[in-house]
């Protein structure tokens, strides 16, 4: 398992002199615990022990009762230092944990996102970064003053030994130190596999939570609180189950390496009162004992920690491990000033098993206005997918002016690219924060003018901050036709050669779409625009129109030339003009 946790050692490089520093103090804390303590004892007891009758003398009673704080205030000082450096280099590595792993999980294509649920993901992010956290620091730090401990407490048994004959007996209590081993990793065998569970578990109940706040028009909708409610208890029972089985085994270390020192103990106690030993030869003896076994019982439950870790690894490493399907090239095209001529060469693609689009060819002029039509599951949406390069296609290429989009870095392919999704995401952010992302440089003259544009700017204005107003998760607080002006005024404020509408106007009112649609005819200029669009209304600004069906590039032409060519558009445009 520490050659498997070696490769995120890295992450304490940062802070590497805090972490020596701390690992040192860590270090005194055990010597001082193992050793120095049972040889305190050993000098003290002779200069407070005297006879009955017999006072202490005062330079006696003044070393003890200097001696001893002195020796508990350096004992204390190494603790100090050793738990609160080790707490700071913990969350220095928990903060570069968590940001490596986000960082790789952007990287991701969309496919991982699709085939997992986002609550999982996040447990995996919080939760088992966390446990990993507190692994690598608990591990590095117990591995050096646990054995400390353990070496100087041997120490004072040996030299105890050595000086009194009557203590060699002691030596092979130390044995059934090492017979402690066998049931910690019979235990830790078992611990394993509860703990994989038990964190799939958590990450079940995150998913099942967020689905949950996701969905609470359709729960309230379709009276789903009660079943809910029931689901999640399931859960949270399931979850208590596994909780239960790891803290058993977790928690029956220390039970079991004290119940093997207690026997040795009592066995020394025996032993040393047929021999007649007194007490001060007898205290340091049993003190160095017992800073044996504590040793032991510390490194069992770090057998426990680390097959924790090695559960949480498992499920992290599902995330870091992936590679991405869609990768920069090595040596990159320099895109520079985009045209916006755009190629489809025999295009296929599926997902999984599923063939969506079948050997598509298509060549898209600069400035050319392109309508994609089609119904449901016809591959409309996946040939937007394919030029922002979501996918790449399993067989054929496309071409953004001539060039293989795998030839760019993908940054800069969609940085040549405007794009407004059917269903925009809004970020919990202002309603400014939110069009900038459109272009972050942007002037705030700029950001007005693109909300004036998209027709956003009346009801944003209309808010109580104004374009400071926080939009609320995923944009709840407007409406359906707001967010999708909001996304547009993203697109305007982009202004990139390249613009995709993916049934942009689908949610607006027939005032608001005829205003937007003016706006659109002076932001199209010069652009090369695709428009997915369920609504022919909104087809009337372009020139050109792609229908495609399972899949099937099927009509490619003017509304008019398709209108007596192509009889599935002349289906769709019937079907909406009776709907």
């Amino acid at each position: 398992m520490l050659k498997r946790l070696r490769p995120y050692f890295r992450y304490l490089r940062p802070v590497r002199w805090q972490f020596f520093g701390a690992l040192f103090a860590g270090l005194i804390y055990g010597l001082a615990s193992g050793a120095g303590l049972p040889f305190l004892i050993k000098v003290m007891l002779p200069k407070i022990l005297v006879g009955d009758g017999e006072k202490v003398p005062w330079e006696n009673l003044l070393f003890v009762a200097s001696i001893l704080p002195a020796a508990f205030v350096v004992r204390g000082v190494a603790q100090f230092i050793n738990m609160y450096g080790m707490a700071y280099c913990g969350q220095r590595v928990l903060e570069a944990l968590r940001t490596d792993t986000f960082s790789h999980l952007q990287k991701l294509s969309l496919g991982y996102f699709e085939k997992r649920r986002s609550g999982d993901t996040v447990s995996r992010l919080i939760t088992d970064t966390e446990i990993l956290r507190a692994g690598i620091v608990t591990v590095t730090n117990d591995i050096i003053k646990q054995p400390f401990t353990l070496l100087g407490a041997a120490s004072v048994i040996v030299v105890l030994s050595i000086e009194n004959s009557e203590f060699i007996f002691v030596l092979i209590f130390l044995l059934s130190v090492p017979a402690c081993v066998f049931p910690i990793r019979w235990l830790a065998k078992r611990l394993k596999n509860r703990a994989k569970k038990l964190q799939a578990q958590v990450g079940d109940i995150a998913a099942y939570v967020t689905d949950s706040v996701q969905a609470p028009r359709e729960i309230r909708a379709f009276n789903l609180q009660k079943p809910q409610v029931a689901g999640l208890k399931r859960r949270v029972r399931e979850l208590m189950k596994w909780q239960l089985k790891v803290l058993k085994y977790e928690r029956s270390v220390a039970p079991l390496v004290e119940i093997v020192a207690a026997l040795g103990i009592g066995a020394v106690i025996i032993y040393a009162g047929r021999a007649g030993v007194g007490l001060k030869e007898i205290a340091p003896l049993m003190v160095a004992l017992f800073f044996c076994y504590e040793p032991v019982k510390r490194l069992g439950k770090l057998t426990a920690q680390l097959k924790k870790m090695e559960a949480s690894l498992d499920r992290l490493e599902e995330i870091s491990l992936e590679e991405p399907e869609v990768h920069d090239p090595e040596k990159p095209l320099q895109l520079g000033e985009v045209r916006g001529e755009v190629a489809f060469e025999k295009v296929s693609f599926a997902y999984e098993d599923e063939r969506v689009l079948k050997g598509v060819s298509l060549r898209v002029e600069p400035g050319e206005v392109i309508g994609i039509v089609g119904p449901s599951g016809a591959g409309k949406t996946t040939v937007i997918n394919l030029l922002l390069r979501f996918y790449d296609p399993s067989e054929g290429v496309v071409r953004v002016d001539g060039h293989d989009v795998r030839d760019m870095l993908q940054a800069d392919l969609r940085d040549s690219i405007g794009f407004v999704p059917q269903e925009p995401l809004l970020f919990n952010a202002s309603a400014k924060e939110n069009i900038l992302i459109g272009r972050p440089d942007a002037s705030e003259a700029e950001v007005y003018e693109a909300a004036h544009q998209a027709r956003a700017h009346d009801f944003i204005s209309a808010m109580e901050d104004g374009y400071e107003t926080m939009m609320g998760e995923k944009g709840t607080r407007l409406s359906g036709g707001q967010r999708q002006r909001l996304a547009l005024a993203r697109a305007f404020l982009r202004n990139a050669p390249i613009l995709v509408l993916d049934e942009a106007a689908s949610a607006l009112d027939s005032e608001n779409e005829a205003l937007v649609q003016q706006a659109l005819q002076l932001l199209m200029k010069n652009k090369t625009v695709f428009i997915i669009a369920h609504r022919f209304s909104t087809l009337s600004i372009v020139n050109r129109i792609l229908v495609f069906e399972n899949g099937v590039m099927i009509g490619d032409g003017t509304h008019e030339e398709l209108d007596k060519s192509c009889k599935l558009y002349r289906d769709l445009r019937q079907r909406q003009k009776f709907s």
